[in-house]
């Protein structure tokens, strides 16, 4: 039976990322009301934590449906870095909601800004999938690109913040056809997931602004220093976002975090924090100040 809820989200993580996910779906409830039906997919959280998840949702008037993914589906699946076996079971969404016709898949390292609705009913316009381009590797990582055979008529978008068009995806996707086209397209995956993704849909993305998935991390030294020094350009930039992505490897949980956004993230991470990580944030600024001499030393030496 379908569902009655205005808006599916979905999200896939695993024990290590519960806060973060309840602080984004926390973010969530207060811009966008009740009506929202949030969907796990999943391997391995367990049972303390799907209640948490059910419990937080149920504060703020919305469904929670956990929905188990056998692990070993995607065992053949590229997995490098800090990614796990989970990035890629949004790609299950067109399976495992078949009868939804919409449904938007966040990451947990995000913050919504304001209400995301209207996003949530943009027009497909025939494609399968509404993403943003990914704004530093579109622009400032060609190369990237060049590896994965995108030519310029095509954007590299960020994986993150996905709106799915299913009854489409149904219709013209298989996954077992995906893993094919990974064993024999022989491109090297960085980013696994959202590499193959750019590729594999190239032509069925519609491509979104983006304050739907803003990255944090500064663009370049001229963008660090209007951050820091100018109150305009800081509150312009910030009167457009509507959905904040923490993405990368440095997150504002930690204590080294130095990038935008971090006391917007600060508001809702202190009422779950302990006493010790209380403490532990109170060496940000030692921390944050051995950052930026080394992000600074970096760009140095790149540009020297």
């Amino acid at each position: 039976m379908a569902m009655t809820s205005e808006m599916n989200v979905v999200i896939t993580v695993d024990d290590n990322y519960i806060r973060p996910a309840l602080i984004m779906l926390e973010s969530l409830f207060e811009h966008n009301g009740a009506g929202i039906h949030v969907y796990l997919l999943h391997s391995n959280v367990c049972k303390e934590n799907l209640r948490r998840l059910s419990d937080h949702i149920a504060k703020y008037g919305g469904e929670f449906t956990d929905i188990p993914v056998p692990p070993e589906l995607f065992d053949g699946a590229t997995v490098t870095k800090y990614f796990t076996k989970e990035m890629y079971y949004r790609l299950l969404i067109p399976q495992l909601l078949p009868e939804e016709e919409r449904a938007l898949y966040l990451d947990p390292d995000i913050i919504i800004f304001r209400s995301i609705r209207e996003f949530y009913a943009s027009d497909f316009e025939g494609r399968q999938m509404i993403a943003v381009p990914d704004y530093l590797g579109d622009s400032y990582y060609p190369e990237r690109k060049k590896n994965l055979g995108l030519g310029e008529n095509y954007r590299y978008i960020n994986s993150g913040v996905i709106l799915f068009n299913i009854p489409l995806m149904k219709e013209r996707f298989q996954l077992d056809e995906l893993f094919r086209f990974m064993g024999e397209c022989g491109l090297t995956l960085e980013f696994p997931d959202q590499d193959l993704i750019n590729v594999y849909f190239k032509d069925s993305i519609q491509y979104a602004p983006r304050e739907y998935n803003f990255t944090t991390e500064y663009v370049g030294t001229g963008d660090f220093l209007q951050y820091i020094f100018s109150p305009r350009y800081r509150r312009s930039e910030r009167e457009r976002v509507v959905i904040a992505h923490y993405m990368g490897k440095c997150k504002p949980w930690k204590p080294s975090y130095y990038y935008k956004y971090y006391r917007k993230y600060r508001s809702y991470l202190n009422p779950y924090l302990t006493p010790d990580e209380k403490r532990e944030l109170r060496r940000r600024p030692w921390l944050v100040f051995h950052s930026l001499v080394a992000a600074a030393w970096r760009v140095i030496f790149k540009e020297g």
